[in-house]
C-alpha cells in the first residue's frame, strides 16, 4: 500500500476515501442503470451503464499504473457516450443527417484511436483528434436538439460538460496522469458526469413514457385506418399547449387532404377508394415522428399534430415527407394511380383556442385552396389568420 501511495501521490487518507467514494458512486450508477433499463425497456440506460463501467475501469487502471490502457478506456467511454446521445436525441427530426456521422465516429474513429493509444501510447498526438471528433459532433447535436428536448437536456448538457472536463484532464496531463491528485479530480468529474446524465435519461424516459402510456391507455382508434380519433387529437393538442406554456415547446397542427378519392370511387369502385384511404393513413403514419399523432377527421382528411416542431421545420420535414410518401409508389389496388395530398398547417397557439376551432379554420383554408387550384401543395397559416 505504501508503494501505491507513493506512486499515486495521494498522501492523505481523506484523498483515498474520496477516490473510493467516486468509484463507489460510479458502481452504484451502473447497477441502477441496468435495473431501470430492464424495468422501463430503455436502451439509453444500458448504454449509460456501459459507459460508466468504462469510467470505473479507467480509474482502476490508473491506480494500477496502466496509464496507456486507462486513457484508451476513456476514449472508448467517449464513444459509448456518443451512442447514448444518439439514442437520447432520436426524436429530433433535424438530426437525421447527423446521426450517421455520429455513428461512424463512435463505432469507427474513436475505437481506432483508442486501440492506437492503448497499443502504442501516442496519447499526446491522439487525444486532440479524439476530443475534436467527439466534442464537435456532440455539441452540434445538442444545439440542434435543444429546443425540442427541454427541460431534461439541461441536465444532459451539464453532464456532457463534466465528461468534457474529465477528458480534458486526462488529455492535459497525458503520460503524467495518475502520478498525483489528477486521478482524484478525474474520478470527481466522471462521477458528476454519470449522475447528471443518469438524471437526464430518467427524466426523458418519464416524459416519453407518459406519452406512450397515455396513448396505450386510451386505445381509441379509427376502425378503418387505425389512426386516433378527433377526441384523442384534441386532448393531445391541449397537452401540447401545456408543454408550450411550461417549457416553450413549439407544436404544429397539419391538415392533410386526400385528392381524387371521389374519382376513384366513381371509376374503380368504393372498395378501391376505401383501400386508398387505408393506404394513405399508413403512409402518413410512416412519415410522422415518434411522438406525433394523426387522427382521421372525415372521408378525405387526416389531421397530424407534430410536437416539438416549428412551422418551418414541420413544412420542410413532416409535410414534405407526407407528399413524397404519397407519390413514392402507386396504390396496391390501382397500379396506375398515386396518392396526391394537399396540406395546410399552422402553429398551435398558446392561447386556449379549442382544437375543433383550429381544425375548422384549417379546413376553411383548405377549401379555398381546392377551389383556387394551383401546383402549390403546402400552405402555412399566419398567426393572425387563426384569430379571425
Amino acid at each position: 500500500m505504501d508503494e501505491v501511495t507513493r506512486a499515486m501521490g495521494l498522501h492523505e487518507p481523506v484523498q483515498w476515501v474520496a477516490l473510493g467514494v467516486f468509484a463507489g458512486a460510479l458502481v452504484l450508477l451502473v447497477c441502477l442503470s441496468v435495473v431501470l433499463a430492464n424495468v422501463y425497456r430503455e436502451r439509453p440506460l444500458l448504454l449509460h451503464a456501459a459507459a460508466t463501467t468504462l469510467g470505473v475501469l479507467a480509474l482502476q487502471l490508473y491506480v494500477g499504473g496502466q496509464r496507456d490502457v486507462a486513457q484508451a478506456a476513456l476514449v472508448l467511454l467517449l464513444a459509448v457516450a456518443g451512442l447514448q446521445l444518439r439514442d437520447l436525441t432520436h426524436h429530433v427530426g433535424a438530426l437525421r443527417g447527423l446521426r450517421p456521422w455520429l455513428l461512424g465516429i463512435c463505432i469507427a474513429v474513436l475505437p481506432a484511436l483508442a486501440l492506437a493509444m492503448g497499443a502504442m501510447g501516442w496519447e499526446l498526438w491522439l487525444w486532440p483528434p479524439a476530443l475534436a471528433a467527439a466534442g464537435g459532433m456532440s455539441l452540434l447535436m445538442l444545439l440542434r436538439a435543444w429546443r425540442q428536448s427541454r427541460p431534461w437536456i439541461w441536465w444532459l448538457a451539464a453532464g456532457l460538460a463534466a465528461l468534457a472536463a474529465a477528458a480534458g484532464e486526462a488529455a492535459w496531463h497525458g503520460a503524467d496522469m495518475g502520478r498525483g491528485t489528477e486521478v482524484l479530480t478525474l474520478g470527481g468529474w466522471l462521477a458528476l458526469w454519470s449522475a447528471l446524465v443518469f438524471l437526464a435519461t430518467l427524466w426523458r424516459s418519464r416524459l416519453f413514457g407518459e406519452n406512450r402510456v397515455r396513448s396505450d391507455a386510451r386505445n381509441r382508434q379509427d376502425p378503418l385506418t387505425g389512426l386516433a380519433t378527433p377526441l384523442v387529437l384534441a386532448e393531445r393538442v391541449n397537452a401540447a399547449r401545456l408543454m408550450m406554456k411550461r417549457y416553450r415547446h413549439p407544436s404544429v397542427l397539419l391538415l392533410v387532404h386526400i385528392e381524387d378519392l371521389s374519382r376513384l370511387a366513381t371509376e374503380l369502385g368504393s372498395e378501391v377508394a376505401g383501400s386508398a384511404v387505408v393506404e394513405a393513413a399508413a403512409r402518413i403514419r410512416g412519415a410522422m415522428g415518434d411522438g406525433d399523432v394523426a387522427a382521421r377527421l372525415g372521408p378525405v382528411r387526416i389531421a397530424v399534430l407534430a410536437e416539438g416542431a416549428s412551422v418551418p421545420e414541420a413544412t420542410a420535414n413532416i409535410a414534405s415527407r407526407i407528399l413524397v410518401a404519397g407519390l413514392k409508389e402507386p396504390l396496391r389496388m390501382a397500379l396506375t394511380e398515386f396518392l396526391r395530398f394537399r396540406i395546410v398547417l399552422c402553429a398551435v397557439p398558446v392561447e386556449d383556442v379549442p382544437a375543433a376551432t383550429l381544425l375548422q379554420r384549417l379546413s376553411s383554408r383548405m377549401d379555398e385552396q381546392l377551389v383556387a387550384g394551383g401546383e402549390r401543395r403546402i400552405h402555412a397559416l399566419a398567426p393572425e389568420e387563426l384569430r379571425r
